[in-house]
């Protein structure tokens, strides 16, 4: 027993790492052949008059020693279209196969569920927080996130702990979650580990500051999406002030030239509240982040794909170079 104990901890401590940030490992997996598909979902509407029809959706649930993570293929009734909040209610009521088990804790409850785009925002009652140990709380992730993400439109998740964002290790909200990749036994495949540099905030907000963290990722990721989810999450060093307006999302990415261009979501210039010196760091943090990346000399900003001529205060239709200057040692 202590032996497998010891092999469970071993197998997912690669994965407790990557999960101490905001993402989990990508995988594109086949979903169920007769599944349908869903691009908005609510909540758990349990109305026997609506539409109902029976799909087949792949269900993910931990073996009783939490060592694999297992594709358990279930039909279900679906009402109404409500493929995700089916799902997530077949997961709370746990596998049919006695040698997996319910990887959410007794009394989880659903409490809501929003599909927007291509990401599934799930909210839970605390319960869910309930786990006993690290494994624990991972398997639990990993068997949310890969039964939604093989449902057609989804891609990533967001869990929310009765409205509130779901802390992870690191002390910071682990935000949008993607399908972590498994072998054929249904275990965690690693992925690249590697130190960047990311510059966030300086206390006095004149300038930024450097950081260094290891970060886990998914093998193939662009590395311009990792540093900018890294610096999304916030600084890790106590003093530092964040530099990526919430909400912000990455758009795209595009590299010409060593002028790496990335697209931006409109909370980008919407929830920036710093007056000049605020988009001072927030603009070098990322110029000055990504710029660490042999290859990428200059960044261009695009706000939802196009050119802006100003952000609120900076100019900022031309690339901006790397800006040594700016950099508090």
């Amino acid at each position: 027993m202590i032996r497998k104990i010891l092999c469970s901890v071993l197998v997912f401590a690669v994965l407790a790492l990557a999960l101490s940030g905001c993402s989990l490992w990508t995988k594109d997996s086949q979903p169920a052949d007769d599944q349908t598909s869903t691009q908005d979902n609510t909540t758990g509407n349990n109305d026997e008059n609506l539409q109902s029809s029976a799909i087949k959706l792949n269900l993910y649930f931990p073996t009783n020693d939490n060592e694999a993570v297992i594709k358990e293929i279930r039909e279900l009734s679906v009402k109404d279209g409500e493929v995700a909040n089916a799902a997530v209610m077949a997961l709370l009521e746990g596998p049919k196969d006695s040698s997996l088990r319910n990887a959410f804790p007794e009394g989880t409850k659903l409490l809501s569920i929003k599909i927007e785009g291509n990401t599934a925002t799930v909210d839970f009652s605390k319960q869910f927080n309930q786990v006993g140990g690290s494994v624990a709380e991972i398997v639990e992730r990993v068997s949310l996130v890969n039964t939604l993400t093989d449902i057609k439109g989804i891609e990533k998740v967001k869990i929310l702990i009765e409205g509130k964002d779901l802390i992870g290790p690191s002390g910071f909200p682990l935000g949008e979650l993607k399908k972590t990749e498994l072998d054929a036994q249904g275990k965690p495949v690693p992925g690249e580990t590697r130190t960047f540099t990311l510059y966030f905030g300086s206390p006095d907000a004149d300038a930024v500051k450097a950081e260094k963290r290891d970060v886990v990722y998914p093998k193939g990721e662009d590395l311009v999406k990792v540093i900018f989810d890294e610096l999304a999450k916030g600084p890790g060093t106590q003093g530092l002030i964040p530099s990526i307006p919430e909400g912000t999302r990455l758009m795209s990415v595009d590299k010409k030239d060593g002028v790496c261009s990335i697209n931006l979501s409109k909370e980008f210039i919407d929830n920036q509240t710093g007056g000049s010196a605020g988009e001072a760091i927030t603009i070098y943090s990322i110029v000055n982040s990504l710029t660490e990346l042999p290859g990428i000399d200059k960044v261009q900003f695009l706000i939802e794909g196009q050119v802006r001529e100003y952000y609120t205060h900076a100019e900022f239709s031309e690339p901006f170079p790397r800006n040594e200057s700016f950099i508090q040692k």
